[in-house]
């Protein structure tokens, strides 16, 4: 049974390019394609939950528009598009490869998501029914009136007694010549948050203070989860709760636990390894869909934060942007 509570998701709908790394794609004639973009993947995990979704995006007026609109109605969720002349946003990377690294290679603009100004849609349509907002820190990166569109929409939120969620996911080269400080704008409109201590040191200029050994058993990890999180509650008192993710990576091996701050209290999940990883991509926005889904159901805090990081943890073995059905949040 489907829940009734929707959840909008804004951001752009990319295609991903995942060549293999050894460059065997150019022989076979074949590359592998997802459909990706950090609220996406947030949407289509939480429409595989059974909760209603609603995407707002902006579509190329073509068939491949219409093909990605008509996939993303099939995974039930319902599609609130900008549609113009011009092209989808897309980026190139490896299965082995990880979205924070150089590896990646962005081809987003223009697009038909930079160029759009959002104003097709009224408040009253976008925010029906809606009991809850998401965004990343993607999205304000793309352009001035997509961050606009973020501040605004999250602000309209707060009047309507709607809950709204923020991933402080970093990506360097999205904020190349761009201050990413303009992300403080938007806090004050911010219920629940997830991220890291060291994104939170990019876009909130809170320092990691504590001095860290690099590896997952570094009990100052958590010091500075704790004192991350107590410097953004001081500074952003409507922010309830603070997520964070820890993966750490050696060569093929990973470690991987996560972090919740709520009710002044720091929650610590179970610490997962595994020595092989088969997909870096989509781990984090597995974790945020999984967070979303458990508050809404007004699970324990506990229960949600181990929710979430098993979900996240398996999503490294689940090849694409997505999960698949492989991940039932409901039987971990």
């Amino acid at each position: 049974m489907q829940n009734s509570a929707k959840i909008i998701c804004f951001g752009e709908l990319l295609l991903h390019f995942a060549p293999d790394s050894e460059g065997n794609w150019l022989n076979g004639q074949s590359l592998k394609i997802y459909i990706g973009g950090a609220e996406y993947n947030v949407a289509a995990a939480l429409s595989q939950w059974k909760n209603s979704v609603k995407l707002l995006t902006a579509l190329p007026e073509n068939f491949l528009g219409n093909q990605l609109e008509f996939q993303l109605k099939n995974k039930g969720i319902e599609v609130i598009a900008e549609k113009t002349q011009g092209r989808m946003g897309t980026f190139y990377l490896s299965s082995d490869s990880d979205m924070q690294n150089a590896s990646v290679i962005y081809d987003r603009f223009p697009s038909v998501f930079t160029g759009s100004d959002f104003e097709a849609f009224s408040d009253d349509e976008l925010f029906s029914e809606v009991k809850w907002l998401h965004i990343s820190t993607i999205t304000p990166a793309l352009s001035d009136n997509a961050f606009r569109k973020c501040l605004h929409i999250m602000k309209e939120a707060g009047t309507r007694n709607i809950t709204v969620s923020l991933d402080l996911n970093y990506r360097a080269l999205l904020w190349q010549n761009k201050n990413p400080h303009i992300i403080r704008e938007l806090m004050p409109f911010v219920d629940v948050l997830m991220g890291n201590i060291w994104s939170a040191e990019q876009f909130l200029s809170i320092p990691v203070e504590y001095e860290l050994n690099g590896n997952s058993d570094d009990e100052n990890l958590l010091k500075q989860a704790e004192k991350t999180a107590l410097e953004i509650r001081k500074q952003f008192p409507n922010v309830k709760k603070i997520a964070n993710t820890f993966r750490f990576t050696h060569g093929e091996e990973v470690n991987y636990f996560a972090t919740l701050y709520t009710d002044e209290h720091l929650l610590v999940s179970e610490q997962y390894n595994s020595g092989r990883i088969d997909e870096r991509v989509g781990s984090g926005d597995a974790f945020m869909a999984a967070l979303i889904h458990g508050i809404l159901k007004g699970n324990p805090e506990k229960q949600i934060l181990e929710d979430a990081a098993k979900v996240a943890f398996k999503k490294l073995f689940v090849k694409g942007d997505t999960i698949d059905d492989s991940i039932n949040i409901e039987k971990l």
